[in-house]
C-alpha cells in the first residue's frame, strides 16, 4: 500500500494554483504528486490530467514508473484502460491522465487540460512552460532537485503568487533505510 508520508502530507498543504516544489533525491516529489493527481481523477469525472517532461525515457524511467506502481500496488490498475501507443490511463470516471513529452516550443502550443505537472521542471525552458501554463485551467504542480538556478527563481519566485515547499529524504518515511544510510 501506499505510505502517506510528510512529503505527502506537506504537498497536500499547498492551495494555490502553482505548487512549486524543490526537493533532493528520494524526497517523494513525484511519488507524492503523483498520488495526489491519482486521487484527483479517481474523485472528478471527466479531468484532463497532463504529466510532461523533456523526454518519454525520462518519462518512462520516473513519472509512468512511478504511476503504474500506485496503480497496481493500490490495486486500481486495470490492462485495458491504459493505452501503451499514446501514453495515457483513462479512469472509471472519464478524468485521463496522460504522458507527454514537451521539448520544443511548438508542441506547447497543443490542446488544454485541468491539471499540469511539469516534472524535473528545470529540463525545460521558461517559453515551453509558459505556453503550457496559458492551457491549464486549473492546478500547476512544478517539481525540481535543487542542482542549479533556472527559470522558477527568474519568472516564478517574485513575480507570480503561488506556493512552494522543499522537501528532503526526511519528508520520506518509507524511504528503505539502507537509501537514507547512503544519503546520510
Amino acid at each position: 500500500m501506499a505510505k502517506i508520508t510528510t512529503a505527502t502530507t506537506k504537498l497536500l498543504a499547498l492551495r494555490k494554483r502553482i505548487k512549486a516544489v524543490c526537493g533532493g533525491t528520494s524526497a517523494s516529489k513525484t511519488y507524492s504528486i503523483l498520488l495526489i493527481l491519482i486521487d484527483k481523477a479517481q474523485s472528478n469525472s471527466n479531468l484532463t490530467i497532463d504529466i510532461m517532461s523533456e523526454s518519454y525515457p525520462h518519462l518512462e524511467g520516473g513519472a509512468i514508473k512511478d504511476f503504474k506502481g500506485i496503480m497496481m500496488e493500490q490495486g486500481y490498475w486495470k490492462d485495458s484502460r491504459w493505452n501503451e501507443t499514446k501514453h495515457f490511463y483513462t479512469f472509471e470516471q472519464g478524468s485521463i491522465i496522460k504522458f507527454i513529452s514537451v521539448d520544443k516550443l511548438g508542441k506547447a502550443h497543443g490542446p488544454r487540460r485541468d491539471i499540469l505537472f511539469v516534472n524535473e521542471a528545470n529540463n525545460i525552458s521558461y517559453e515551453i512552460f509558459d505556453q503550457l501554463m496559458i492551457r491549464t485551467n486549473a492546478d500547476i504542480w512544478i517539481d525540481w532537485n535543487p542542482s542549479t538556478e533556472f527559470w522558477y527563481y527568474t519568472e516564478i519566485k517574485d513575480r507570480i503568487d503561488h506556493d512552494f515547499v522543499t522537501l528532503t529524504y526526511l519528508d520520506n518515511e518509507a524511504l528503505a533505510q539502507p537509501v537514507r544510510e547512503s544519503i546520510e
